[in-house]
């Protein structure tokens, strides 16, 4: 452990200055940290100016102005504070999300995407219902299950082949108990999965009324970007997420959906106490990195894409690992020894994360990040050396100055506002 960026407390020092002395030395050290996690991305200055100020740390309701009023409105009976300014910013990150996922109707009050996968159990399937979800040892996420269960609907897994399409197989043993919803929430996206296939096999069984929810938390922004399919053309009813992973935005979620009777119930689901405040200075953010996207997705998510692909080549031989063929901004390293390499990339200052893929131990590496930092293929090259060494040899301490001198030259946001016109 790197003591010396860890701050004794001075017993003299305010609080005040306390926080402050403490928060400067990790500012420092993550200053120069290197993120590969496949679940985070960064923030452009633009949006994150936008939305971290005192002046939005406010109640949004989105109501209806007064008339001859341009600061006053109503919801619900309640009269409050409009704000001109943000209904103009909503009008246009909402032009942008109907272009970006071809849908007219989009919903951005879910605050995260769990939270987004649970307002939709709770408002379109009732308590008894079946909902199935992908297994997490497909790379389904591990919290689906249980919110099924606690909501009261009847759960079920849906798994993958060998070759990452649905076992629709494996299906027909349910049937006896065929579910309201189906929900596909895919973590180790290295490649697109067809949704037609399983729109057809309900149609088939008579099962035209199931409702299949794409949850894009890790794919969204190659959707968005056109490198992936679009599960909306697929046959899915519902493209939903969180906004920080490939998409690069806050912590929040989104959704898109074709259907106006399905809008309307999630509208309802949400205005029922599924939400309060929509969280005024994150979901700004999102209007800003929306537009962003619209601008710059498509040579993003080629570029992410790209530099997946550059990086698993360049570690194809890697002694102890099998790299995954990928399509997508994740990579994933196959070797037992995939929980230790986590821990100890993450000691010497590169973020990654480790997951289980079909009972297999994984190191699962994202690109997003470090390309939406413009990383160059010499700095891509330089990076995989890093990672070569210190997959190989446990003795981290050397490489750190190369780590740190990587992070430094990865400081300016691309693919955003910030660099319009530069």
């Amino acid at each position: 452990m790197e003591t010396s960026l860890i701050v004794q407390s001075d017993p003299m020092m305010s609080e005040a200055d306390s926080l402050r002395q403490r928060f400067a030395a990790a500012k420092r050290r993550r200053e120069t940290t290197l993120s590969l996690t496949a679940n985070e991305n960064v923030l452009s200055e633009s949006a994150r100016w936008v939305g971290q100020n005192r002046h939005y740390d406010r109640y949004y309701f989105n109501g209806l102005l007064n008339d001859d009023c341009c600061y006053a409105a109503h919801y619900n009976g309640m009269q409050f504070e409009a704000f001109p300014e943000v209904v103009w910013l909503q009008a246009e990150a909402t032009a942008a999300a109907q272009r970006l996922f071809d849908a007219p109707y989009i919903e951005y009050r879910a605050l995260s995407g769990v939270h987004c996968t649970l307002a939709m159990i709770a408002a379109l399937t009732e308590p008894g219902d079946g909902v199935w979800s992908l297994s997490p040892v497909c790379g389904g996420h591990f919290a689906t299950a249980a919110l099924v269960a606690r909501l009261g609907r009847r759960g079920g897994f849906i798994t993958l082949t060998d070759s990452g399409e649905i076992d629709l197989t494996a299906l027909t043993p349910m049937l006896r108990q065929p579910p309201a919803a189906i929900i596909l929430d895919h973590g180790l996206t290295c490649q697109g999965f067809s949704v037609a296939p399983l729109r057809q096999w309900l149609d088939r069984h008579g099962l035209t009324e199931v409702l299949i929810l794409y949850d894009a938390s890790h794919p969204l922004g190659l959707i968005a970007g056109g490198a992936l399919a679009n599960p909306l053309d697929d046959g899915a009813d519902i493209l939903q997420g969180n906004t920080h992973k490939s998409f690069p935005g806050p912590h929040r979620a989104i959704i898109a959906t074709r259907s106006a009777a399905l809008a309307a119930r999630i509208r309802d689901g949400l205005d029922a106490g599924l939400v309060s405040s929509p969280n005024l200075p994150c979901l700004l953010q999102l209007f800003v990195t929306l537009r962003e996207m619209a601008c710059f997705g498509a040579d993003y998510a080629r570029q992410m894409c790209r530099n997946a692909q550059l990086l698993g080549a360049q570690l194809a031989d890697l002694p102890g690992w099998t790299v995954l063929p990928t399509q997508t901004h994740m990579l994933l390293l196959q070797g037992d020894q995939s929980a230790e390499a986590a821990a100890s990339l993450n000691e010497l200052g590169i973020r990654v994360n480790n997951k289980m893929r079909f009972g297999h131990p994984c190191l699962r590496l994202g690109l997003q990040e470090v390309t939406r930092l413009g990383i160059s293929d010499e700095q891509l090259g330089a990076l995989s050396e890093i990672l070569r060494q210190a997959l190989l040899n446990p003795a981290i301490g050397r490489l750190r100055p190369r780590v740190q001198a990587l992070g430094m030259q990865l400081r300016q946001v691309h693919y955003s506002f910030d660099t319009e016109g530069r």
